[in-house]
């Protein structure tokens, strides 16, 4: 029983840990694609190269709405099981205003 408690504890963890990752790599993404002159390609090397340098592995690409206004970047994180009762994905979705580009003359 023991063991198992601390597995579901660990767990825990690992699931928090995962969310956490999982919302930083979806803001690098909608970061990088609401600067002015950015694609949707900019924002899929953005969320490529934060699951790299956190080690966190995708479940599927990322999902990229945007709009004239805002960016909106969907990511899902798998998560390792110790214990089978919670989930193997985190989902998390991040939307940011796009940068908006007013030449100096027109200031």
């Amino acid at each position: 029983m023991v063991i198992f408690i601390v597995l579901i504890v660990v767990q825990a963890a690992v699931v928090m840990h995962g969310a956490n990752a999982a919302n930083h790599i979806a803001a690098q993404g909608a970061m990088t694609a609401a600067r002015h002159g950015a694609t949707a390609g900019h924002a899929v090397v953005a969320v490529a190269a934060a699951a790299d340098s956190l080690g966190a592995r995708l479940a599927a690409p990322p999902t990229i709405v945007t709009s004239t206004d805002h960016v909106t970047v969907r990511v899902s994180v798998r998560v390792p099981q110790a214990v089978p009762v919670f989930a193997a994905e985190i989902s998390r979705e991040v939307s940011v205003p796009r940068e908006r580009y007013i030449a100096y003359g027109e200031r």
